[in-house]
């Protein structure tokens, strides 16, 4: 009775918490209309980039169309600005290849207009998706630089939480390995310099006083406190942190702390308590869309589940993190990220060669100048001299142009190989994800063999097994739309034509890879004659004419996203 109340009370308050956010949200949105018929796209910049209580479809939309508006009027300040947002927008949703090429967008910008403040910002953001806490901490220690020489105080204290947060992942990682490349005190000094870190931050907020990277420092007090099982401290900082974000409506951070008072109180063997904080944190997630959260609390569940011996629950949560893995790891491949490197590398070199190419053709008119002035004044002995040095100069810089060229081939020939590697790399990779969902299920297949209970329960999740294992095919071809490009194809479809149901997407998706309709009706185990009919109607849907096929409305969507 009690659990049930409390589950109740959980979700009453949730939903008015989710009810209050849309009525703000819908004031918002009128606010915004009216500064895009003023033109005020900074102001707008600024309502978008806080975690504001917004539909994912709808930030979207706005970012895009203001970096159009600001490429229209050339003004790069705020092209930049929009990128660094929508560079966090993607950050948000776990897609971190789609966040790493909009930082990559800001740097590249802000280095062309001198911008240092909008050149930290966007290697303080960029530092967040690298896995290596060393290359972490370098980029960091950079933007912190200039944090400093421009006096920027909230982000100062952004960046020295950050490097405090890296620091710990160093410490808490090395602290695992048998084998350290530190020595015992170089560790201990990873937890040292940690808090120096956070000390320098808290130090920093106590004239700023602000209450979201107050909440933040919370919640960094909360991890150490955890990993070192202080449960007492880590649930009174999770809790601090969680009642001044649900205040701010920062919907993630908010999330983040419920899931780990969820942990704690799974650590504590307090089950019921951490399935009504995963339930919480779940709902939090599905409405945002934080994917890398919710494989994070599929995985909770799992553990849950596993430990009060509900096994059926748990290969349900089991089936769910796999897919969103499959999902994430489309979306934050590192070597995808590598190569948008080296494709920035070479745009910059690119243009320092034709900065070198003017230069030299500058020379040239001016070695020509001085030949008239010098025959115009007579002074031949000195036009002969001046021409000498004017073609050493001239050498020299052909030299640098040569050298500048043989450098950016060398990327290009790099950035090829790169991409053959992300390639073959990705198609195993996959491949390898696959096997080790068969691997599991045959494994937890035949441990089910050994379970008491009816025959109906058993027959039951044998029939599961058999349905997943025939589903990875169908996750494969499902897999080869995950582009961008088709991405944006079926966000189109779902914003013009709402009468598209999810039935009908994962139709179109068959017949966009040209799968027959006698493999369709196989895959959906429905017949031949069902699959005309579904068709049929899908093309009453998209309004198609008598001689247009599907994959000419397929071709017409994607040239007029282009």
């Amino acid at each position: 009775m009690k659990t049930t109340f409390s589950i109740f009370l959980t979700f009453f308050l949730l939903s008015n918490f989710l009810l209050g956010q849309q009525n703000d949200a819908e004031l918002l949105k009128s606010k915004i209309e009216i500064l895009y018929k003023n033109g005020e796209i900074k102001a707008i910049n600024k309502v978008l980039k806080d975690d504001k209580p917004f539909e994912p479809e709808y930030i979207l939309e706005k970012l895009n169309r203001n970096i159009q508006y600001s490429k229209k009027k050339n003004d790069q300040s705020t092209l930049g600005m929009t990128y660094l947002i929508l560079g966090n927008f993607w950050h948000r949703q776990a897609n971190k290849i789609k966040a790493f090429e909009n930082y990559l967008q800001t740097e590249t910008i802000a280095r062309q207009i001198n911008d240092q403040k909008l050149l930290a910002n966007s290697l303080m953001n960029k530092s967040t998706l690298f896995d290596n806490s060393v290359e972490k901490i370098n980029t960091l220690q950079e933007a912190s630089e200039i944090f400093e020489a421009v006096k920027d105080s909230l982000n100062l204290i952004k960046v020295s939480m950050n490097i405090g947060a890296a620091y710990g992942v160093l410490y808490e990682a090395e602290n695992r390995m048998m084998d350290s490349n530190y020595s015992v005190n170089e560790i201990a000094q990873f937890k040292k310099k940690s808090f120096q870190c956070y000390k320098k931050a808290e130090q920093i907020n106590k004239h700023l006083k602000n209450t979201e990277l107050e909440a933040f420092l919370y919640i960094y007090y909360g991890e150490w406190y955890k990993y070192e099982k202080d449960y007492e401290n880590a649930i009174s900082y999770f809790n601090k942190a969680k009642e001044i974000l649900i205040n701010l409506k920062n919907s993630k951070a908010n999330t983040y702390c419920i899931l780990k008072l969820a942990q704690i109180a799974n650590e504590q063997t307090y089950y019921s308590q951490s399935l009504d904080l995963l339930k919480e944190s779940e709902m939090l997630a599905e409405k945002y869309q934080f994917n890398d959260y919710l494989a994070l609390i599929y995985d909770e569940y799992i553990k849950v589940y596993s430990s009060i011996n509900d096994y059926k629950s748990a290969l349900e949560f089991s089936k769910k993190h796999n897919l969103k893995n499959i999902e994430l790891t489309e979306q934050s491949n590192n070597d995808k990220m590598q190569i948008l490197e080296l494709e920035k590398n070479i745009t910059e070199n690119k243009l320092q060669l034709n900065k070198y190419e003017a230069n030299s053709k500058i020379n040239k008119i001016l070695i020509f100048s001085s030949l008239l002035i010098a025959l115009f004044i007579g002074g031949i002995s000195y036009l002969i001299i001046k021409n000498k040095k004017r073609k050493i100069d001239s050498i020299e810089k052909s030299q640098i142009i040569t050298e500048i060229k043989l450098k950016n081939q060398q990327l290009e020939d790099e950035l090829l190989k790169e991409k053959i590697k992300f390639s073959q790399e990705h198609l195993i990779s996959f491949a390898n994800q696959i096997q080790k969902i068969e691997n599991f299920l045959d494994e937890t297949k035949s441990k089910f063999k050994n379970i008491p209970g009816s025959r109906e329960e058993i027959n039951s999740l044998k029939m599961s097994f058999s349905e997943l294992l025939n589903g990875q095919t169908q996750i494969k071809q499902i897999n080869s739309l995950t582009s961008e490009l088709n991405q944006d194809f079926f966000f189109y479809i779902r914003q013009n034509y709402p009468g598209i149901s999810k039935g009908d997407e994962q139709l179109l998706a068959y017949i966009i890879l040209n799968v027959s309709s006698k493999e369709i009706s196989r895959i959906l185990n429905i017949s031949d004659k069902s699959i005309y009919i579904k068709r049929y109607r899908l093309r009453k849907k998209l309004n198609l004419e008598n001689e247009e096929t599907f994959d000419d409305f397929y071709q017409r969507i994607i040239s007029n996203l282009n």
